[in-house]
């Protein structure tokens, strides 16, 4: 019997080809876009950060960005993290996660919100009473904020804030809020709280049992539907980009002939521009950066 997640629902809802390629026919890629690698390493100094918290000790903000920058270091290889917006680097990636954790850290000292009762805690419960459709996850933190109240935090590194419906259709805090009450029996409330790290915003969502019901009723559907599935179509969008299958997809061929083309085309371009930066080899009179009288300087290196 298979157990689902947020994650796997989501994958047939964006693309089911991607579905099947990662799920029925079970292709590994050991490839990861870097916006997901930067966010497993801001986790895990966050982890960090609240298991000293819990031994009695307040970590500063100069020692989760240590953990952050040598999590990186030890995981980083160039060849399996792909970046895919070429106007930015990997050194641009990984400032705006100690960022993240610096500004994160002078907002919530003295972190005093509640006793943490896990972190990065894996839930598993079912859909229904008989217990077929069974959820799994992993919860960032599990915060018990007063007797009967508790709080799902979890983390994110986007820049981009979802609006207020959006936080009503987060199916993942839904499925994580069944998990907590399913756990805890003398939870009353369950309030859901997102940290967008990069904007600097906590967000803040409750679910009514309608809307609880809803959630569930959706997800029952959505399993039912990938599992009656024969074929499993495509469907493109921007976020194709970052598929790990891309170089399969029936899809895709195309434009990565042109994406390599045009690569190709911007480092001829930027050697040939290298090139003609160059001082001219001397010729033994006077320095490699001297010109003739009335000769045009030649332009000055990026950098120097």
């Amino acid at each position: 019997m298979p157990v689902w997640s947020n994650s796997r629902l989501s994958s047939f809802e964006k693309c089911p080809l991607q579905y099947r390629y990662r799920y029925v026919d079970r292709i590994k890629r050991d490839t990861q876009g870097i916006e997901a690698f930067m966010g497993s390493r801001v986790h895990e100094a966050l982890e960090h950060l609240y298991r000293e918290l819990g031994k009695g000790r307040t970590p500063g903000p100069a020692e989760i960005v240590e953990v952050y920058r040598a999590r990186w270091t030890a995981e980083y290889d160039p060849a399996r993290i792909k970046i895919v917006r070429r106007e930015f680097h990997a050194e641009d990636y990984r400032a705006t996660g100690e960022r993240c954790l610096r500004d994160f850290h002078a907002r919530q000292a003295p972190f005093a919100d509640g006793e943490t009762l896990g972190l990065e805690e894996k839930v598993q419960f079912a859909l229904d009473p008989s217990g077929r459709y069974l959820v799994m996850g992993y919860i960032d933190r599990i915060v018990r904020a007063g007797p009967g109240i508790y709080e799902v935090h979890d983390y994110k590194t986007s820049a981009s804030r979802p609006s207020d419906e959006d936080l009503k259709r987060d199916r993942q805090l839904t499925l994580y809020q069944m998990a907590v009450q399913d756990r805890y029996k003398d939870a009353r409330e369950v309030r859901l709280v997102w940290h967008y790290l990069a904007l600097k915003q906590r967000l803040t969502s409750s679910r009514t049992e309608a809307e609880i019901e809803a959630h569930r009723r959706q997800a029952v559907r959505l399993i039912d539907t990938i599992e009656a599935a024969r074929d499993y179509p495509a469907r493109e969008s921007a976020l194709c980009r970052w598929c790990e299958y891309r170089d399969i997809c029936p899809t895709q061929q195309g434009k990565l002939l042109i994406e390599k083309a045009a690569e190709e085309s911007a480092l001829q371009r930027d050697a040939e521009r290298r090139r003609q930066e160059s001082p001219p080899a001397g010729g033994g009179q006077g320095s490699l950066f001297s010109v003739s009288p009335g000769a045009p300087v030649p332009p000055r290196p990026p950098g120097e």
